[in-house]
């Protein structure tokens, strides 16, 4: 069995860099298609947050109602996981970002435990991640651990969601002490902060370093290459 910590990656600005704009394209097509609006993204900030969040708060910008969209969700997210498989493409290994494939080599070669904390529903996150040559990491157990993007509005409700699967993916519960959350974002920061987690910002997203430590994470790194500050943070405290 897979030992703790249980680090809980997140995926779009950590795992892989921007580039390909199929997911943001399954979001404007699923409002066109399925609600009739133009699904203009720029409406929203999309950094950090989850699907759920980033549909609701378009549609709602184009003039819907939340009895109108709350019911409609699941459909519309099953039809985003649909699109994304159909249109990504066959590879995404140039969006891998630097120390990436390496740092997942060394934590699976050492049986920690890791799942998912993301904005991306389950379906797309398999799809970039098989795409970038990166899934194999986390589908070793007989589900995926992870919180995502079509569990809740608001990305601090992801974490506990990752820990209670965490709990039956490894037949035995894991505290919030016992989990490391790694993401690009203050939103990423602020997830593991509402749960008790420690948490790592890598500035391999939209943020910079200096404002990603304005939200105080346990641990800055401007990428994921500098393994051995890694590999010291999450066994100093675990």
């Amino acid at each position: 069995m897979p030992r703790l910590p249980l680090i809980l990656f997140d995926i779009d600005g950590t795992l892989l860099g921007s580039g390909d704009r199929t997911h943001g394209q399954a979001v404007t097509v699923a409002c066109q298609e399925l609600f009739g609006v133009a699904g203009d993204r720029h409406l929203v900030d999309m950094a950090g947050r989850t699907d759920r969040y980033i549909l609701t708060n378009l549609l709602l910008a184009h003039g819907l109602t939340l009895e109108e969209i709350e019911p409609r969700l699941p459909e519309a997210i099953a039809y985003m996981g649909d699109y994304v498989a159909r249109e990504l493409p066959v590879s995404l290994a140039e969006r891998v970002l630097p120390g990436v494939p390496d740092l997942l080599d060394t934590l699976t070669a050492r049986d920690l435990a890791l799942g998912l904390v993301t904005g991306n529903p389950p379906r797309i996150a398999e799809s970039k991640l098989r795409a970038a040559g990166i899934w194999e990491p986390f589908a070793r157990y007989d589900s995926v651990i992870g919180g995502f993007g079509d569990h809740s509005h608001e990305r601090n409700d992801l974490p506990p969601v990752a820990l209670a699967s965490a709990a039956r993916v490894l037949g035995q519960s894991v505290t919030s002490a016992e989990a490391v959350i790694i993401g690009d974002t203050p939103h990423d920061v602020a997830c593991a902060r509402a749960c008790g987690a420690r948490v790592i910002a890598v500035a391999t997203g939209r943020y910079r370093a200096e404002q990603l430590q304005a939200s105080n994470p346990d641990l800055l790194l401007a990428d994921l290459t500098d393994q051995e500050a890694l590999l010291s943070f999450l066994f100093r405290a675990a």
